[in-house]
């Protein structure tokens, strides 16, 4: 049995460094919830991401372009510096995140249990290894298992992100789970992958459903049984050993 996580508002809260700097610059000017602006942040974020794969943005514009757009759509225009002071304090932020208690003790389960575990995340080189490195993320994943979408070159939701995970580790498709928190880029792709699914929606999103994950779960005091769970079945049904 092999699972994979996603990294992103999955093993932290990636809200926390949004808000602080929405607090700092914007809330006084807008009178609008911050989890709503958050929402529309990460939409913005993988438009965005997309378009500079393509070309299409240059990399040093794609968080400028992702506050102002999501800004916009609240109401409120943002100054291209205005944007720049926002990103300093969020990177700033950054540096304080922590895994969700739940999930560190996920990772320690998997690990005690020898799950084959990896890591499957969006986003660019540097801005991701800035995260590993701030959640400690070495202490259950080598390097060999972490897999970032501006080193491969395979974005989710392409499904060419899960083949290549499983070229490079050998993991099969029907033994393999996936643990992220968006719908669109990480249930649809894996269910399309042919890998399970466990949807955190721990923000209780409502998004479309006609491609089920194995597993949705809201709360985050539920994750870590829920995860045991699927591991003892699968130790149960299967006398080989796990990859």
């Amino acid at each position: 049995m092999n699972i994979v996580f996603d990294i992103d508002d999955t093993l932290y809260d990636l809200m926390a460094p949004f808000q602080a700097a929405h607090e700092k610059f914007f809330a006084s000017q807008l009178p609008v919830a911050t989890a709503e602006l958050f929402i529309k942040s990460r939409h913005y974020s993988d438009m965005i991401l997309a378009q500079e794969k393509q070309g299409l943005i240059a990399p040093e514009d794609t968080f400028a372009k992702r506050i102002q757009l999501t800004y916009q759509d609240a109401g409120l225009s943002v100054s291209r510096e205005d944007a720049r002071l926002f990103e300093q304090e969020y990177r700033l932020r950054q540096k304080e995140i922590a895994l969700f208690p739940c999930m560190e003790r996920v990772l320690n389960m998997c690990q005690a249990a020898r799950i084959s575990m990896a890591v499957l995340t969006n986003g660019n080189s540097r801005g991701q290894r800035r995260k590993i490195s701030a959640l400690k993320l070495e202490r259950w994943f080598d390097n060999e298992h972490i897999f970032i979408s501006g080193e491969t070159g395979y974005q989710k939701p392409d499904v060419m992100a899960f083949r290549h995970i499983e070229d490079r580790l050998g993991y099969i498709p029907e033994d393999t789970w996936y643990v992220g928190d968006t719908y669109e880029a990480d249930i649809i792709s894996a269910h399309q992958a042919g890998w399970h699914s466990i949807w955190f929606n721990h923000r209780k999103r409502a998004c479309r459903t006609d491609i089920p994950a194995d597993v949705e779960v809201q709360l985050k005091e539920d994750i870590l049984d829920i995860i045991r769970n699927i591991v003892l079945e699968f130790s149960i049904d299967n006398t080989c050993p796990v990859k």
